[in-house]
């Protein structure tokens, strides 16, 4: 790879100061000599045994086990996670090496100037950060205390204060930068030909990237106001905000230390800040709540696993929604911690600690099962259709999952959560892959099944409960999560002796659902009401019997031996037999 403006001689001049071999050996602390070469694991990814070489002579790197290789530019890429400029910039500096004076990097602006601009930035951030001893930065400091903001987090952070809407002018005039460069920066902005601090009156958070440089500012205000909570620096020659992720610096810090092996993304500076500040130092932001491609790519540069963190109301849930795919798309293996009563992270720890997060942390949820989830709570689980129609809207899901087997575990999942048959939900999720997005197999073939095995459920429940049939385990039978919770129950009194109480089905399941099974219309059912209990259990069997054989039959389609294969069809001809022989032809 070549950039205007840098030529092969520099290049080479550069790989000749830069030994491979001692560059590689900061970042992997394990580099031992075995004969000609060097041995160390993997920088780039897990493992126990070494698979990672380094050749000082050919100045070539290579590991055996995730196949990344290359030269000393590209290792520093890899590591670090930055273009080729920043990579040859970051060895230039090392080895003490001028860059050439013409060098165009990535987004076309002269070296020179994006200096001068990062300059200017650093130096506006000490001033805000100067600020915050002065009077005028009271309601900053109380706001920080509140908060409960060590002084050493604010030294970390670098965080300021902004004083007025002209002071950082004049203080940056006196420094010797122009008011066009303010302005290019990003660090002030014009109205009406009048030019004044872009946060002014706020708190002021520096956003500083991979290099440790300050390229933007994000700001808070303090009183109510009619203006956004956060703003941040408009987009700039040294800063696109979707192009970055706040607290990536200190990632960087963080992998010279320990290896770094997920990422949790939160929304804003105050969580990440609340989070490192109780130890839990693998944090970014995303500075919003709309994650972008180019902040994906920059996530997967560092790591392979990435807990999604937004905070619990409904924006931040819906912003979570939009960005897992995203994370997806781009190799990263998702997870989603969902936090209770619209909190965000720097709540919980207030309120209960950083022990409390990290529990929300490890019941964290892969992205399939979150987005299942959440379009459970946009359904009415107590009617049929709305079964049916969460599961309909499910199978959508499913059918964009590129492996069968998450396939098959959400298949299982959707069909025990409605009461579905599982091959009703997989003809449905067949059809959508298919191409044929009106399909609607569950709609007309799930409503009619649902309702007749619920019922059957109910009315056997409700003999049981009432003590005029003796109870049996028929708990795999129940076609709903919330009718087997009630079995369950039967199960836990015939086993303790205990004779079922009618008022402990409100607490074991929802007050609706209780109602049902203990206000049952036994009328309904013509004929002596033993037949019908009869009937009903019969029905269930065959059901149950039904989506047995389906599921051997899909398990039959991943066999990978003739030993499974042979197994899979003798239960599944044992399973029609005596499907046969209890009911008839299926």
């Amino acid at each position: 790879m070549q950039i205007k403006g840098m030529d092969g001689n520099f290049i080479e001049e550069l790989k000749g100061r830069c030994d491979i071999v001692d560059v590689v050996s900061s970042y992997v602390p394990t580099l031992n000599k075995k004969g000609s070469k060097y041995w160390g694991n993997c920088p780039f990814h897990h493992e126990k045994t070494p698979s990672f070489t380094v050749d000082r002579e050919q100045g070539f790197y290579k590991c055996f086990g995730c196949g990344k290789g290359g030269d000393v530019i590209s290792f520093v890429m890899d590591a670090e996670g930055v273009t080729f400029y920043e990579a040859v910039k970051l060895l230039a500096d090392r080895a003490h090496l001028e860059m050439p004076k013409t060098l165009r990097s990535d987004n076309g602006e002269f070296r020179e100037v994006k200096e001068r601009l990062t300059s200017l930035l650093r130096d506006a951030a000490r001033i805000y950060h100067a600020n915050l001893e002065r009077p005028e930065a009271a309601a900053a400091r109380e706001y920080i205390n509140k908060r409960g903001i060590t002084p050493s987090s604010v030294r970390k952070f670098g965080l300021g204060y902004s004083v007025g809407y002209t002071e950082i002018i004049q203080n940056l005039k006196a420094l010797g930068y122009k008011r066009e460069e303010m302005l290019k920066a990003g660090v002030i902005q014009e109205r009406e030909g009048k030019f004044f601090d872009a946060m002014a009156n706020r708190l002021v958070f520096p956003i500083i990237d991979a290099f440790g440089k300050v390229i933007a500012f994000g700001g808070r205000v303090l009183g109510k106001t009619d203006f956004a909570k956060y703003k941040n620096t408009d987009n700039t020659a040294v800063f696109v905000k979707n192009k970055n992720l706040y607290g990536l610096n200190y990632i960087k810090k963080l992998r010279l230390k320990t290896k770094v092996t997920d990422l949790i993304m939160v929304e804003g500076y105050m969580d990440t800040l609340a989070l490192v500040q109780a130890g839990v130092e693998n944090v970014v932001a995303s500075m919003g709540t709309s994650l972008t491609e180019e902040q994906a790519k920059l996530a997967a540069r560092y790591v392979e696993d990435i807990y999604i963190c937004y905070d619990g109301d409904s924006a931040g849930q819906n912003a979570t929604l939009r960005g897992l795919d995203i994370l997806k798309r781009h190799g990263l293996k998702v997870r989603v911690i969902s936090l209770p009563n619209g909190e965000d992270p720097d709540e919980i720890i207030k309120r209960a600690g950083v022990e409390e997060f990290l529990k929300y942390k490890n019941a964290a949820v892969e992205l399939t099962e979150y987005k299942l989830l959440r379009l459970k709570e946009g359904h009415d689980f107590n009617t049929p259709f709305g079964r049916a129609s969460y599961a309909k809207e499910a199978a959508k899901i499913i059918a964009e999952l590129a492996s069968e087997v998450e396939r098959e575990i959400y298949l299982d999942y959707v069909a025990k959560l409605t009461g579905i048959n599982k091959a009703v939900v997989k003809s449905e999720v067949s059809a959508i892959s298919a191409g044929k997005q009106d399909a609607d197999v569950i709609v007309t073939a799930g409503v009619q099944a649902i309702e007749a095995n619920v019922q059957a459920a109910r009315f056997i429940l409700n003999r049981c409960v009432m003590g005029l049939e003796k109870w049996e385990d028929h708990a795999d039978l129940m076609p709903t999560e919330s009718l087997r919770k009630v079995a369950d129950y039967l199960n836990e009194c015939q086993f303790s002796g205990k004779v079922p109480d009618v008022g402990t089905l409100y607490h074991i399941t929802s007050e609706e659902e209780a109602d049902q099974i203990i206000n049952f219309d036994t009328e309904r059912y013509q004929g002596s009401e033993e037949a019908a209990y009869k009937d009903c259990l019969t029905l269930l069997q065959k059901e149950y019997a039904k989506s047995k054989i389906a599921e051997l039959n899909d398990r039959y389609k991943t066999c990978t031996t003739d030993e499974e294969r042979n197994e899979i069809m003798r239960k599944i001809a044992d399973t029609e037999a005596e499907y046969r022989r209890q009911y008839g032809r299926k």
